[in-house]
């Protein structure tokens, strides 16, 4: 039983890439969670499991190395570093899809509450686990780009897939920190999330169209200002894209 039940589940999940709306109605009426999340999951650790070799070891313990440091001290410090950032890494890539997906669930379930188009919160975590998968594949796609430049700086993991619209830009040019952040943020699996959204809210609260669409586009103003425009201007830094 339980096979059959994963067996529908990757199904349901396959049926959302290739026709999203018709395969996220059919999850917000299976209202099954978990295997969205396990793809997720397996998927980031698959990519930490092949990224993690080909860090730059002096660039992860960049920050706590000294120039007056012994050749031992230095050694030491690059263990150190590297070991937190292993931990680190592999944290982030168990727990960040669940996490990710509840986090997104309350910002989704308050925000259509408030547009007055409801929608359970499990109906509204199914729509989240499943709209996710995109980023996890994009941490996967992560691992060719890294290991053809090995080592890498994990600074620069982000700017080696050019899915977004940086990635485009001329190299000589140069905008305010908060204006890069933004069209950072135009990344095409954000994009493809934001559609997995559209489509599975529409279906989970039996709103319009357009009422789904204006609460996405207030929700992604809201994150884009919140997350990227005022981190980057309290950050500063330099312009022009990475």
């Amino acid at each position: 039983m339980m096979a059959s039940e994963f067996a529908q589940d990757g199904s349901v999940i396959w049926t959302t890439f290739a026709r999203p709306v018709h395969g996220l109605a059919l999850a917000v009426q299976r209202r099954r969670v978990l295997s969205a999340l396990m793809l997720s999951t397996v998927i980031s650790l698959a990519a930490t499991a092949l990224i993690l070799p080909v860090l730059d070891a002096e660039a992860v313990a960049g920050p706590s190395l000294q120039n007056d440091m012994t050749p031992h001290e230095r050694e030491l410090a690059i263990e150190s570093a590297m070991r937190l950032q292993h931990v680190a890494s592999w944290a982030a890539a168990g727990l960040m899809p669940a996490l990710s997906a509840v986090a997104l669930t309350i910002a989704l379930y308050f925000a259509f509450w408030v547009a007055g188009a409801r929608a359970t919160f499990k109906q509204t975590l199914v729509v989240s686990a499943h709209a996710l998968v995109p980023q996890a594949l994009k941490s996967f796609l992560l691992v060719f780009p890294a290991r053809a430049h090995a080592p890498v700086a994990p600074d620069d993991l982000a700017t080696l897939l050019p899915s977004n619209v940086l990635a485009w830009l001329p190299k000589t040019l140069s905008l305010p920190p908060p204006a890069m952040s933004a069209l950072g943020a135009f990344d095409v699996f954000t994009l493809w999330s934001l559609f997995l959204i559209s489509s599975g809210m529409a279906s989970a609260s039996r709103a319009s169209k357009l009422r789904t669409g204006i609460v996405m586009f207030v929700l992604f103003a809201a994150y884009i200002a919140l997350f990227k425009v005022v981190p980057a201007a309290a950050g500063g830094g330099g312009g022009g894209p990475h």
